[in-house]
């Protein structure tokens, strides 16, 4: 602190925090050495400091180390591209906890992609923007643009929902229950795989689309964007949904098919809803029966409901 007596009396007096003060020190360090010109003194620090958020005071130090000295600001972002990471962690009840880092220009990009799909739904959106922050990253993932290829095994049991079958297999992933096998099944690439007594593959089909290319083009064409009322994700964002699903003896045909953005697919197979389509053609929505009485969170806990 000898290089910066003034800014800890500020401090103690209340005028600035100490955010402030470490955004003071860092930024007095990296520009005040022998070989770059002294451009900014503590006292200018401290008094823009003074007028400022510690949000803006950081945009200001930033500013002001690439004016006082380019080289460095870069350095420090190259070397945070190098420190991107990405790590997923298994736990116990199918829960999966992800810990990564970015630098602030891939964080800028992501963020970009992110918001405009994490805003909330409807009056009935109850997530909180956490939730909503992580949905909104597995429907970018899961979007038409880039849908990966999802190698899922099931037994015809898990399929229909009978008592007593197994659950899925996904590829790189815990097993997971008969709704999401359907929810997935729903809008697929479909091949059959006959196995003997001994678990040995005696027959493999031909792989086909379980909605096919012109179909899926008459859908988008119709609907123009999930169909769940009030919702308009875009079709880019929105999959074929079997209002009876296939397993079950439903057709694969556009009177038979909705399109579902990826929160309200979710919501009609893992959540419980049922989408039931009226003799007018209206689409209606049915609250699964434990949340019929459901009630929005008041007082401290309404902002995070």
């Amino acid at each position: 602190m000898a290089a910066i007596p003034t800014t800890p009396q500020a401090v103690l007096s209340g005028d600035v925090g100490y955010a402030h003060l470490s955004l003071i020190s860092h930024t007095h360090e990296a520009i005040c050495q022998p070989e770059v010109p002294k451009l900014l003194l503590e006292e200018q620090l401290l008094g823009r400091a003074m007028d400022m958020s510690v949000g803006a005071f950081r945009f200001y130090c930033q500013h002001a180390r690439h004016a006082a000295d380019p080289a460095g600001p870069q350095a420090e972002q190259v070397e945070a591209v190098e420190q991107r990471k990405l790590r997923f962690h298994n736990w116990d009840r199918s829960v999966v906890s992800i810990s990564g880092q970015l630098d602030a220009a891939g964080a800028a990009a992501l963020k970009t992609a992110l918001l405009p799909l994490a805003r909330k739904q409807g009056r009935h959106d109850y997530r909180h923007r956490d939730r909503r922050m992580m949905d909104a990253l597995l429907e970018l993932a899961d979007s038409k643009l880039s849908r990966p290829s999802l190698q899922v095994t099931t037994s015809i049991e898990t399929l229909i929902g009978l008592a007593g079958a197994p659950a899925g297999e996904m590829e790189l992933s815990l097993p997971i229950c008969a709704s999401t096998v359907q929810r997935l099944a729903c809008d697929c690439g479909l091949t059959r795989v006959l196995l003997d007594s001994e678990s040995m593959v005696i027959d493999v089909g031909r792989a086909r689309r379980v909605i096919s290319g012109p179909l899926r083009k008459a859908l988008h064409v119709r609907d123009k964007h999930c169909q769940w009322p009030g919702c308009e994700r875009p079709a880019t964002f929105s999959e074929g949904h079997h209002l009876i699903h296939w397993s079950k003896g439903g057709k694969t045909d556009l009177a038979n098919l909705v399109l579902l953005c990826y929160r309200h697919h979710w919501l009609v197979h893992e959540g419980g809803w049922q989408l039931v389509k009226a003799e007018d053609g209206r689409l209606l929505t049915v609250k699964p029966l434990h949340r019929l009485f459901e009630r929005r969170a008041r007082g401290p806990d309404a902002r995070a409901a």
